[in-house]
Order: structure tokens, then C-alpha cells, then sequence
């Protein structure tokens, strides 16, 4: 069915032909025209596909600029992304929010904070003369939460009165539990300066003064922001920097990206993101984003549906624990942090991680088989095709092993298919397997693509 030479492509031109929101794991810009060819293959229609598993909008964004999209995603961050991807935008809209901005560069939560943000300053010049305990005590121990939670009792006294006087001016201001003031006491200091999480907090109390689409691409123009500048290695949010080792020394080796992370500028950034969810190309379709479990949404899929693709994550790795700081971002909701026991007494997790975190069925290994099972069948049952991508691992290589084999799917998708096919991205491998081949040599360094067509149910 698939022609692997249609299929190849050039990567170089392809990332850059993309758009990419924000920094993500198992990110798809790499096969994204790939995927648009087989499906333009299954359907030469141009119908409805489905992007189940959305995360950052990667593929919803490419597939939209000719073909209606659904994307859907169970967490919150990721309808605001692909949704502000999707929807049109237009250069009146753009002058507005570049003019609204202005309103909110300077604001009550940034005179709050104003003590830990000199302090941090006054740190950060310290750094530069190479003296970097104080900057380093305050990525480890700065954050305002654990302060709260009277778990900082052995911080230095100038980062405690910096940190006391912050917080009695957020309580005189009416700021300590409210929304406008969220990414600054869950994540300044410890994933953002102070200074940058305010004014990260100012541009989501300016998307506020919009409405649906708009307030969504002010968002998600944010999120992106936030993930150019957060402080952490590779900047992902699943951990944040190690910045005092076990014996309550300073890690030399990481000042240089605290400093070069802590002064990147926020507006600049905001301004250089908001122009590429401006000038990015979309299709003039009905396009949908939802927040929803992936079987609540096979349930409902609309009849132009033509193609269902999938990427749902295989490995035992919870990809919420690295995006926790964007769904927070997104919902404002003062959730509670989960707590660990540090030498017998119980604190707040290092990254801060928040309680109600989605735990995919699919990383679990006792419930990815139903979780793949229930994917096929609901599928199938609306005899629709399936595109599933799927990241092999090579053992050899110590690679994160998947919580279901390549074989284990392939047999699964025959129940519920009659034509299964595996496309090596590459073009290494191609092969039908109209019958499970046993022997058949599964590639581990090329991302493959099960395909499903035909349905059997």
C-alpha cells in the first residue's frame, strides 16, 4: 500500500518546515511529511484525521494545513497548544495583544516579589565574579512553596529575609493563593528567576483579557516562552538543576547556564513566539482540539473521520512529570504538591510536582495491553484505519525497554485489522504482515509505523 520512496524525505527540510511549540520528548518533526503521505495514501479524500495523543501539536499543526484535524490529548496544556496551532490569527488580533502587553509589563505581583528579585540579582552579579554559593542556594532552596511549608530552615539569612519579606507582601496584597500569581510561588527560583516567573504570571493574567481562541494562542505563545527559558537541562521540566551537591557544595559546572538562562528576556522571547503562532500556516478546515481521554474520544469520533493516527507513550516514563510546570501554567489551579520522605520527615517533592498527575495506562505494564487492545478495537469497530508510531529500543544499547514489543502489537493489531503493515520511517524495513511473522527482523534505531487498514470488526 505505502510507496517507501513517497515516503522518504529530507530531514533538514522538514524540521524545518515545521513548527514546534515547545521543547518535547518523542517529539515527530522528523517524520511528520512521512506521516502526512501515508495518510493522504489511506485517504485520498482529504477526511478527518484524529491525533489522539496530541502532546505538543507537532503533528495536529502539519496534517491541519490540508486536511481537517481533532486533536486530542488528556492533558490541559496540550488542547491549548495544538488549539492555538490550529485556529486562524489574524494581524489585527496580533497589534492587540503587542498593544495590551503594555499594560501588563509592570505590575502589583512584580512589587510583591521586588526583595527576591533584588536578592537574586545581587546573586547573579556575584556569579559573575565567580563567587556562586548564593545563586546556587537559591536555585536549590529558593522556591517560595517549601518556604511556605516551613521546610527552609537552614537557608542562609539573606535568602530567608528576601523570601520573608516576599511573602508578607504577596499576603498584604491579597497574592499568596491566587492565580495571578501561580508560576512565581510554584516555580520562581527553583525552574525560572523570579524576576522571569512574574512576568510569565503577568502574560497569562494579560491572556486572561481575552476569550477562546484568542486567550489560547496568548497561552500557548506563553508555554513556548516558558519552555525557551526555563532553567534545567535540556529544557524539559521533569527535574529541575542540582545546584548543591550531597556535601552542601556549589556545582561550578552548571553556573554558566544558570546565568545564561536566568537573563534571557521574557517580553523578547514572548514577542519573537506570538509572531511564529502568527505567520505559521494553516488550513482553512474545521479544526477541533479537545481535553479528553483517548477512549471517550474513539467513542465519539465524527463521521468525516477517515484516519485515526496514534502516538501513545510506550516506556514506563510518565511524560505529565515533564510538562507538570506548563498544565499547571494552563490551569491556574493551586494543586497540591506531592511529598516525599527526606530523612524521616515528609517535604515537597524537588520538582514540584503536582498530586493529580495523568498516569497513562499505555506506561503501565500491567495495563498497556488493555490500553493497545482497547485502542485497536474501538478503532476498528468504527471502521476507520490506524496509523500507530512507535519508537523501538536495541537492548545492546541500554535504550528504555518498551512495556509492549513490536511482535506483541503487530498480533494484537491482526485481531482487529485484516491488513497490518510496518514501515520502517527510514525505509530500512517495509513489510506486510498479513500473517505475524515471527522471524521478522525488527529495526531498533528507526522509528516504525504500524499501519491498519482494513478493519475486521
Amino acid at each position: 500500500m505505502v510507496d517507501i520512496k513517497n515516503t522518504q524525505m529530507t530531514f533538514f527540510d522538514e524540521e524545518k518546515a515545521a513548527f514546534r511549540p515547545i521543547h518535547y520528548l518523542g517529539s515527530k518533526l522528523r517524520i511528520l511529511e512521512t506521516i502526512s503521505n501515508i495518510i493522504d495514501e489511506i485517504d485520498p479524500t482529504f477526511g478527518r484525521v484524529y491525533d489522539i495523543f496530541s502532546g505538543s501539536g507537532t503533528v495536529s499543526s502539519y496534517l491541519g494545513r490540508k486536511r481537517p484535524v481533532t486533536s486530542v490529548d488528556i492533558q490541559e496544556y496540550s488542547r491549548v497548544l495544538t488549539n492555538a496551532v490550529l485556529q486562524p490569527f489574524y494581524e489585527n488580533e496580533l497589534l492587540e495583544i503587542k498593544k495590551k502587553l503594555l499594560q501588563y509589563t509592570v505590575t502589583n505581583l512584580q512589587e510583591c516579589i521586588e526583595p527576591i528579585i533584588k536578592y537574586e540579582e545581587w546573586a547573579l552579579a556575584k556569579a559573575y565574579g565567580k563567587e556562586i554559593f548564593d545563586i546556587c542556594e537559591l536555585v536549590e532552596y529558593g522556591s517560595l512553596l517549601p518556604f511556605l511549608n516551613n521546610e527552609r530552615e537552614n537557608i542562609s539569612d539573606g535568602l530567608k529575609k528576601a523570601l520573608e519579606d516576599t511573602v508578607n507582601r504577596l499576603a498584604g496584597m491579597n497574592l499568596i493563593d491566587s492565580e495571578n500569581s501561580i508560576t512565581t510561588r510554584y516555580f520562581g527560583g527553583t525552574y525560572f528567576s523570579f524576576k522571569q516567573a512574574s512576568e510569565l504570571d503577568n502574560l497569562l493574567n494579560m491572556a486572561n483579557s481575552f476569550e477562546g481562541r484568542l486567550k489560547d494562542i496568548v497561552v500557548a505563545a506563553t508555554l513556548s516562552t516558558a519552555s525557551e527559558i526555563v532553567n534545567t537541562v535540556g529544557k524539559q521540566f521533569a527535574q529541575p538543576l542540582k545546584a548543591i551537591d550531597s556535601k552542601g557544595k556549589p556545582k561550578k559546572s552548571i553556573v554558566t547556564k544558570i546565568i545564561k538562562d536566568r537573563n534571557i528576556d521574557v517580553y523578547q522571547t514572548f514577542e519573537d513566539q506570538i509572531n511564529k503562532y502568527f505567520y505559521l500556516e494553516k488550513g482553512n478546515f474545521n479544526h477541533i482540539s479537545l481535553c479528553s481521554n483517548f477512549s471517550e474520544a474513539l467513542d465519539n469520533l465524527t463521521d468525516d473521520t477517515r484516519v485515526v493516527y496514534a502516538d501513545p507513550p510506550y516506556t514506563r516514563y510518565h511524560y505529565s512529570r515533564y510538562y507538570h510546570v506548563l498544565e499547571t501554567m494552563s490551569l491556574r489551579d493551586n494543586p497540591e504538591i506531592t511529598m516525599v520522605k527526606f530523612h524521616g520527615k515528609l517535604k515537597m517533592s524537588r520538582g514540584l510536582y503536582r498530586t493529580e498527575r495523568h498516569y497513562s495506562p499505555f506506561s503501565i505494564k500491567s495495563l498497556s495491553r488493555e490500553a493497545f487492545q482497547t485502542l485497536f478495537s474501538k478503532v476498528s469497530q468504527k471502521k476507520v484505519s490506524l496509523i500507530l508510531s512507535y519508537s523501538p529500543y536495541n537492548a545492546e544499547k541500554e535504550s528504555t525497554p518498551r512495556v509492549q514489543t513490536v511482535s506483541e502489537l503487530l498480533e494484537l493489531a491482526k485481531q482487529y485489522f485484516n491488513k497490518v503493515e510496518l514501515l520502517s520511517v527510514e525505509g530500512i524495513v517495509h513489510s506486510k504482515l498479513n500473517a505475524v511473522d515471527k522471524n521478522f527482523d525488527i529495526p531498533t534505531d528507526a522509528e516504525i509505523l504500524i499501519i491498519c487498514t482494513e478493519a475486521s470488526q
